[in-house]
């Protein structure tokens, strides 16, 4: 049998193992922005349930269940670093709870920016702001 005759075959496997790739490489594309969308979705979520919450009288309960709602979506998309800065920020108001007047506004800034900074990473591939660019921009006073 003649190399001529095995070119049609090895052109359609080539062929359709491209096709395969393509295909396989495109769905990891589009699960990898389906994923990014969910997250920002779910980043601004947090934030604004947490301004909510940080504006609130102590007994509000609608907007803390609305906090942690968005805290628990967050362990399901989040990326380690943002779960692991909302982490630091959630223990701070726990232990903070019962001095809510005294807290440590600039600590507060702090953590917020942090949880920004890690959302901001996660994201866009790049950005220009600083953490203290952040920081000033946190509206907790």
């Amino acid at each position: 049998m003649e190399i001529a005759a095995w070119i049609p075959l090895l052109v359609a496997l080539l062929t359709a193992l491209a096709g395969v790739f393509a295909y396989s490489w495109n769905k990891r594309v589009d699960r990898k922005h389906a994923l990014l969308e969910l997250r920002r979705v779910a980043y601004r979520n947090y934030l604004n349930s947490f301004m909510a919450m940080s504006d609130s009288p102590q007994g509000v309960d609608e907007i803390r269940r609305r906090l942690y709602q968005s805290e628990v979506e967050l362990l399901v998309v989040g990326s380690d670093t943002v779960v692991q800065a909302v982490g630091k920020l959630s223990n701070f108001y726990a232990i903070t709870n019962n001095d809510r007047f005294n807290r440590d506004a600039a600590e507060v800034r702090r953590l917020v920016a942090n949880v920004c900074m890690s959302m901001r990473a996660d994201c866009f591939e790049k950005t220009d702001l600083s953490i203290e660019e952040i920081r000033a921009l946190v509206p907790i006073v």
